[in-house]
């Protein structure tokens, strides 16, 4: 009974400190979790990217289209020389959109990236390209093509984004109506 202080005080020296820190399992299996959350939010973020991209070409499309109808819109139904053609006219060029005094001088017009009237290209435009194809139509029938001008022609403006067709709006010109 005498040994039994002693045996409690040799057993308390040599037992074995409460452990502090982690093991290596521990910290392994905590870092693959991290890191499988991580994946799940860097797809999250890269899905959230993609649709504010989709949204934002979405609406630059149209934009696109109706500035060129617009300024096709605000040019004379035919051309005012002495001899007036379906399309570009002697003299005109079509190198830029400058010398185009009439809707049928836009006929066939195509230009990728999308360029402004004086043929500086559009900021961030990569990728981008327009189109315009104007038409004599039937002015009974707007959607038929004429085969000689009645009055009436249809303009269509295409937008395509890396050659697929994101926009497309369709005008119609009467020779009544003045700019």
């Amino acid at each position: 009974s005498h040994l039994e202080p002693t045996m409690k005080m040799i057993h308390t020296l040599i037992r074995k400190p409460k452990r502090q820190g982690l093991s290596l399992i521990e910290v392994v299996v905590s870092t693959l979790l991290v890191g499988i959350m991580l994946i799940g939010a860097m797809n999250c973020l890269g899905a959230v990217i993609r649709g504010r991209m989709e949204i934002s070409h979405e609406a630059r499309a149209p934009q696109l289209a109706q500035q060129l109808m617009a300024e096709i819109l605000n040019t004379e139904y035919q051309d005012t020389g002495p001899l007036p053609l379906f399309g570009l006219e002697v003299g005109e060029l079509g190198i830029n959109r400058l010398d185009f005094d009439d809707v049928d001088d836009f006929n066939g017009w195509s230009k990728s990236p999308p360029q402004h009237r004086d043929g500086t290209p559009v900021a961030n435009s990569s990728g981008w390209s327009r189109e315009v194809t104007v038409q004599w139509v039937d002015p009974n029938n707007p959607s038929s093509p004429s085969g000689s001008d009645q009055g009436l022609k249809r303009i269509t403006v295409t937008v395509r984004r890396n050659g697929i067709v994101v926009a497309q709006i369709f005008a119609l010109r009467s020779s009544k109506y003045s700019p």
